[in-house]
């Protein structure tokens, strides 16, 4: 049967799922945007993590990590700029001197071992203790929230092109419509389970992690937290304030992160992040500290104190609006399925053409 043959043979009603097969690629584009975003995410929180963790190790240290990769370092930096300087030179010729300058690098980073431990070890604990990372658990926490983004994202857009995990045993001895029955309960029978899932999850967290009442409704759970996201996202705002203050002293001129912030500095700081808005300007007071004295810069809440790893909730609702979304695309991919709109094999070319009018393909 040819093409066009096999599409006029199309039941026509069918046509109305055409937007569904529109909305399936907007989300596809967006979830490979949001997975692109967590890969760079994950890559760059896990590198500046290694690196600092690496220049901030003493040399006399026990495990002489931190030689190294002073060492590692440096062999990495001579040899490549070598590499690059003699891109036009003859290839034996550019080896030996690449290969010449690598082990340089290696015994000069081997010398270097103790160099700028307190500056690097000061910026780490900045990251690990005085910043928005901090809200996640430092650098580490924060890569390991974006791995599980990206598990989440990769199970759904797997699942919007048929190649999630299956047991297809059924499907396989059919042919035909049969066999498109058989895959489109195979995708409402894993909705059904992924959907139940995201809610025991949403559940489990609302109560365990946002305080909502075990016997509450679900709408009182939702209303309880969205109230605590809105806190967590005025916490986070708050302390990006503070680190656009402490970056300059820290990074730039070598401040110990917990000395430069002076009692005055912070005082007036609390007038002007809105935390006398927000809590009251009595509770606000009780947080001032003498002009004199020093704290580390970190955003304190009235009777709660410095909120470390507040995002650590919000983000771990990625579980339940992962699920929900992975069991709304096993329903929008058995609709495709069961309307033609996308074949029943996950290697096929299976996102059909559009026409002008809107018709399947080749219709």
């Amino acid at each position: 049967m040819s093409v066009q043959e096999s599409a006029l043979a199309e039941p026509r009603w069918a046509r109305w799922a055409t937007p569904l097969l529109r909305l399936d690629s907007a989300v596809t584009s967006f979830e490979t945007a949001v997975a692109v975003l967590a890969i760079a995410a994950e890559s760059v929180s896990m590198t500046v993590w290694v690196f600092l963790k690496g220049l901030a190790t003493p040399a006399d240290s026990e495990s002489g990590g931190g030689v190294l990769f002073r060492a590692i370092a440096g062999a990495v930096a001579f040899g490549l700029s070598a590499h690059v300087a003699l891109r036009h030179a003859p290839p034996l010729t550019r080896q030996r001197i690449v290969l010449a300058s690598s082990s340089v690098g290696f015994l000069a980073g081997r010398a270097c071992g103790g160099l700028g431990v307190a500056y690097f070890g000061n910026v780490l604990n900045f990251f690990q203790q005085a910043s928005c990372l901090t809200l996640l658990g430092g650098l580490r926490g924060t890569g390991t929230r974006f791995t599980l983004l990206l598990a989440l994202v990769g199970g759904s857009l797997a699942t919007a092109r048929g190649k999630h995990v299956v047991v297809d045993v059924v499907a396989r001895l059919t042919t035909g419509r049969l066999r498109r029955v058989f895959v489109v309960l195979g995708f409402v029978a894993s909705a059904a389970v992924a959907l139940p899932a995201a809610w025991g999850f949403f559940d489990h967290i609302a109560i365990q992690d946002f305080g909502a009442d075990a016997d509450a409704s679900f709408p009182v759970k939702a209303r309880q937290v969205l109230r605590e996201l809105g806190e967590d996202a005025f916490i986070a705002r708050t302390q990006l304030l503070l680190d656009v203050k402490t970056v300059p002293h820290v990074i730039f001129r070598g401040e110990p992160y917990a000395e430069w912030l002076h009692g005055d500095e912070w005082n007036a700081f609390l007038l002007k992040s809105g935390l006398v808005e927000r809590y009251g300007r009595e509770a606000t007071e009780a947080l001032r500290v003498p002009p004199d004295e020093t704290r580390a810069p970190v955003v304190a809440i009235p009777g709660r104190g410095e909120p470390r790893g507040e995002l650590i909730n919000a983000a771990n609702l990625v579980y339940p609006v992962g699920l929900l979304v992975i069991g709304l695309r096993f329903l929008l991919r058995a609709l495709l399925v069961a309307t033609h709109h996308v074949g029943t094999e996950p290697d096929e070319d299976d996102e059909l053409a559009l026409q002008k009018d809107g018709a399947p393909f080749g219709v």
